[in-house]
This record gives structure tokens, sequence and C-alpha cells, in this order.
């Protein structure tokens, strides 16, 4: 391990000398004043470290994201050209009936199958249709209610600290 504290160190470091200072009934003695001091700058050092680490780690989530956005693009690119050739081929082999295409590298045939489109859902008799319930909480609901004073069971609300970065 190296000799530059960490901050799990310096936090630690930084209590026992609060403790100290407790113990003293809250009398700052010039070694406990030096020793917060340096703690105080440490902490604060290790504190910016790890912010501008945060804001690496920001950065690159940010160009993954863009990546992989652009990836997506690429993907569905490829899958509209598959598409348009696949289906120029299919066509083109219906009307000149040519079912089948085999060579030394690639075999290619059609294979009929069927489909069912629904044009119009409302259309379509009852015994055809299916319900499907979903039944999701309404957190904004709840958390109205539990401020108001609303005992709701299976739910409470908790204190969430997110650190900003600015």
């Amino acid at each position: 391990m190296s000799g530059i504290p960490t901050l799990y160190t310096i936090s630690g470091d930084l209590l026992a000398v609060l403790d100290h200072l407790e113990e003293n009934g809250g009398e700052l003695t010039p070694e406990l004043e030096q020793a917060l001091t340096i703690t105080e700058e440490m902490f604060t050092e290790k504190a910016v470290d790890y912010g501008l680490a945060i804001r690496n780690l920001e950065a690159m989530a940010m160009a993954a994201k863009a990546e992989k956005e652009r990836l997506a693009g690429l993907q569905r690119f490829y899958e509209n050209a598959k598409k348009r050739l696949s289906d120029t081929l299919s066509g083109a082999m219906r009307a000149l009936d040519h079912p089948k295409v085999e060579t030394p590298t690639l075999r290619l045939f059609l294979r009929h199958t069927q489909a069912t489109e629904v044009d119009n859902a409302d259309d379509i008799p009852a015994r055809f249709k299916v319900t499907k319930v979903e039944t999701v909480v309404d957190k904004t609901a709840v958390k109205k209610a539990i401020v108001a004073g609303e005992e709701v069971p299976g739910a409470r609300l908790v204190d969430n600290y997110n650190l900003q970065i600015k």
C-alpha cells in the first residue's frame, strides 16, 4: 500500500481527531488544531480528486452513450438495407417465378408462411380478445399521502443525498 492516504483513511483520521476534541471537552489543543488542519486539507484535496474522477467518469459515460446511439443508428441502417434488398430479391423471384436459386456458394428459396394481420381491433369479436391488466403503484400519490401525514402500508419516504459537482 502506498503512503498516500485514501479518502477512507483521511475520513477516519478526521473522525479520530474530532473524537479527541470531544474527549477534551471541546478544548482545542495546539496538537489537535494542527492535526485537524492537516486532515481537513488532505480531505479537501482528496475530495477534489474524487470530484475530478467523477467528472471524468461522467464524460466517459456520455461518450459511451453517444457511441451506443451511433452504433444503434448503424444497426438500423444495416437492418433497413437488408430488408430493402430482401424485399427486392423476393419480389423479383416471385415476379419471375423463380422460387429457388442454387449456386455452389449460396442457396436462396422462397418459403410460404401465413401471418394474421389485424386491420381494426374494434371489429374483432370478443372471443378472440384477451384482456391484460397491469397494476402499478402511483409513487407520486403515495409520496403526497405520506407527506400529508397519512400512513401508507408497504411504503416509506427515503432521504437520498446526491452529490452535485459544478
